[in-house]
């Protein structure tokens, strides 16, 4: 891979993360960022300064952790996912079919990002 498409592959996990991490917490996108920072042992500015595409060059080191955190992630979301949809097939949560099929058609795009 190049240096860019590493750095951008770095901005697009940073930007998710954070825009998860937003969304589950119902907080700001900034807030998210301090506590995406905290969870992942980076600076708010690193952060923002990835997502901003002010970087020569992310390090490797930055890339690996932002990768990890972008895979604990996804497998989290499966791992929710999953749960859910056990769940619904026990007939614990009131579901149609067509929610069954979405959930595991989410888990399957899901496992498929990951690999």
């Amino acid at each position: 891979m190049s240096v860019v498409a590493l750095d951008e592959a770095a901005r697009r996990w940073a930007g998710e993360l954070e825009e998860r991490e937003a969304r589950r917490s119902g907080v700001s996108r900034l807030q998210a960022r301090r506590i995406v920072a905290r969870r992942t042992g980076l600076a708010p500015g690193t952060l923002e300064n990835i997502k901003n595409r002010r970087t020569k060059g992310v390090r490797g080191w930055v890339l690996g952790v932002l990768q990890a955190a972008y895979v604990r992630e996804i497998e989290n979301e499966i791992a929710r996912l999953s749960h859910e949809l056990d769940m619904v097939r026990l007939g614990v949560l009131a579901s149609d079919g067509d929610e069954i099929l979405e959930m595991e058609a989410q888990r399957a795009a899901l496992r498929e990002l990951v690999g």
